[in-house]
């Protein structure tokens, strides 16, 4: 496997320290790309290409009027299996 970029790190890392007892974390990508210092186009890009890798799963897309997205974030790529 490829070794990650520098945004996928960054939004790997915000999401995995946000992560509550659930196992989920909900942030909007506006704020992630903020907090990352990167543009909310880059910090999706980094969501697609960490979602392809299978180290975030998108438990729910947000939104107007739906609230933030919901992650499940894991440490290593999930099975094939996997949800």
């Amino acid at each position: 496997m490829a070794p990650l970029s520098r945004g996928e790190l960054a939004v790997w890392l915000i999401l995995y320290r946000d992560t509550k007892p659930s196992g989920l974390a909900r942030t909007a990508l506006g704020d992630l790309a903020r907090r990352a210092g990167m543009s909310r186009r880059t910090a999706a890009r980094a969501v697609r290409q960490l979602v392809r890798r299978r180290m975030l799963q998108v438990v729910q897309q947000g939104g107007l009027n739906r609230g933030p997205s919901a992650y499940r974030v894991f440490p290593f790529p999930a099975p094939e299996n996997w949800g």
